[in-house]
C-alpha cells in the first residue's frame, strides 16, 4: 500500500474535533447521572409528591450550573467564543425569524395532524387533562424552559459548533451542527437535554470511522482504496436515515421530526449570523413553548400514545 508524501498528520481537523465533542458529550452524560443519583439518594426514586417542586429545582439548577462551568472551561481552554453579548440592531431580522419559524413550523404540523387524525400529544408524548390548573402547567413549563434552553445552547452552539467552527470554518459548522446534533439530541418525541447511550455510541463510531476515511483520504496514493475507506461513513449514515424512516408512520410525524431538525439547523445559522447566544436560545424556547401550547390549548383531556 502506497502512501502519499508529505502529509503526517495522523488525525484529520475535523475527526480531532469529532472526538473531543464525542468526549465532551460522554462527560455531560455522566455529569447528568452523577446528578440524577445525588438527588435520588436525597429524594428518593421517584421523589415523593412534596418534595417534587425541590427535586425538579434541584436537577435543573445543579446541572445547568454544571454544564455552565464546563462550557466556560471548555471554551477557555480551546479558545472557542461564548457569545455572552446582544445581537445588533442589523440582525433583528435574523432574531425575530428563530421565534417566528418554530411556531410557524408546529402550526403547520398540528394543522397536518388534524387533517390526517394525528394528535400532536402523540408526537410530543405529552398530555393535559381537561381541568388541569394553569399554574402548575406554567411550572413545569418554566423549569423546561430553564433547563432544557441552557442545555441546547451549551451542547448546540458552544460545544460542538465551536468546536466545528474551529476546523472547517463558520459557514461549514452549521451543516456540521446541525446533523451532529439532530442526531445527538433528539428523541422519538423531539429534543432531549442528553443524548442515550446508543447515540454515544454511534457519534463515537462514526468519528472513528471518519479518522480512518480522512487519514485514508490524505494518505494512500491508491483511488480505489480511498474511496473504499469511505464505506463504514456511508454505511453508518445511511442506516441512520433508513432507520429513522422505519420509525414514522405518518405524515405528520415527518414533518413533526424535520421541524425539530429544522429548528437545530436555524438555531446554528443564527448563531454564526449574530455571534450571540441568545437568537438560539430564543429558537429552542419558541419551540418549547409552542409544543407545550398546542398541547395543552387544543388537546386538553386526550392521550393517545
Amino acid at each position: 500500500m502506497a502512501l502519499r508524501s508529505g502529509r503526517s498528520s495522523l488525525l484529520h481537523p475535523i475527526a480531532a474535533e469529532f472526538a473531543l465533542v464525542t468526549a465532551a458529550l460522554v462527560g455531560f452524560v455522566l455529569w447528568r447521572r452523577v446528578v440524577t443519583a445525588s438527588l435520588s439518594a436525597a429524594f428518593g426514586t421517584p421523589p415523593a409528591p412534596g418534595g417534587l417542586l425541590l427535586y425538579g429545582l434541584g436537577y435543573g439548577g445543579l446541572l445547568v450550573a454544571g454544564l455552565a462551568a464546563f462550557a466556560g472551561a471548555y471554551a477557555a481552554v480551546r479558545d472557542i467564543p461564548l457569545g455572552l453579548s446582544f445581537p445588533s440592531r442589523a440582525d433583528r431580522r435574523v432574531v425575530g425569524a428563530t421565534v417566528a419559524v418554530p411556531l410557524v413550523l408546529v402550526g403547520v404540523t398540528k394543522l397536518v395532524g388534524v387533517l390526517t387524525d394525528v394528535p400532536y400529544g402523540s408526537l410530543t408524548k405529552s398530555s393535559y387533562a381537561v381541568d388541569a390548573p394553569l399554574a402548575p402547567v406554567l411550572l413545569v413549563a418554566g423549569l423546561g424552559l430553564l433547563v432544557g434552553v441552557p442545555v441546547l445552547v451549551v451542547v448546540g452552539q458552544v460545544v460542538v459548533q465551536g468546536s466545528f467552527e474551529r476546523a472547517v470554518g463558520r459557514s461549514q459548522a452549521v451543516v456540521w451542527t446541525t446533523l451532529v446534533t439532530g442526531f445527538a439530541m433528539t428523541s422519538s418525541d423531539g429534543l432531549t437535554t442528553a443524548p442515550g447511550t446508543g447515540k454515544l455510541v454511534g457519534i463515537a463510531l462514526f468519528s472513528l470511522a471518519l479518522a480512518v476515511a480522512l487519514y485514508a483520504a490524505g494518505h494512500v496514493a491508491r483511488a480505489g482504496l480511498r474511496y473504499l475507506a469511505y464505506a463504514p461513513v456511508l454505511l453508518f449514515v445511511a442506516l441512520v436515515v433508513a432507520s429513522g424512516v422505519a420509525e414514522i408512520d405518518s405524515v405528520a410525524e415527518t414533518l413533526f421530526a424535520a421541524t425539530h431538525l429544522a429548528v437545530l439547523g436555524i438555531a446554528a445559522h443564527a448563531y454564526e449570523r449574530t455571534d450571540s447566544l441568545l437568537p438560539p436560545a430564543l429558537a429552542y424556547a419558541s419551540l418549547s413553548l409552542a409544543n407545550g401550547f398546542v398541547v395543552f390549548a387544543f388537546e386538553a383531556g386526550l392521550r393517545s400514545w
